[in-house]
């Protein structure tokens, strides 16, 4: 399965569990994610309705994307964290943008030469 460069993906801004992310449809290539984020996998209810339902560091079955945060998620023992799409999870009313965008508007340009 082909992942991609985090650096060339554009981002939806989003809230998760009231925490601010970024987040594509794409799954990316864990060593271009700069230092500084974390980096989960979401996956789509079994129903194909398109609801993100659980984060996790890796999905292979019904795979919907990819969120990078500045915070980490407390992801259970299990590698899986269940999730509510209507509770935990808000599409920003933002415009979409590349990593390096977001990572100047926070002040973390640093990041950038430096990959995990």
């Amino acid at each position: 399965m082909a992942r991609y460069d985090a650096m060339k993906e554009r981002y939806s801004k989003i809230q998760i569990l009231g925490k601010r992310a970024l987040f594509t449809s794409m799954r990316l290539e864990r060593n271009t994610v700069p230092a500084g984020f974390y980096q989960y996998e979401v996956r789509h209810d079994d129903d194909g309705i398109g609801d993100p339902v659980q984060i996790a560091r890796g999905i292979l079955v019904n795979h919907w994307g990819t969120i990078l945060t500045t915070e980490p998620i407390d992801i259970p023992e299990d590698g899986y964290l269940d999730i509510d799409p209507e509770e935990d999870w808000d599409y920003l009313d933002e415009d979409s943008c590349f990593l390096k965008d977001f990572m100047n508007s926070m002040g973390k340009e640093e990041y950038e030469s430096t990959r995990v």
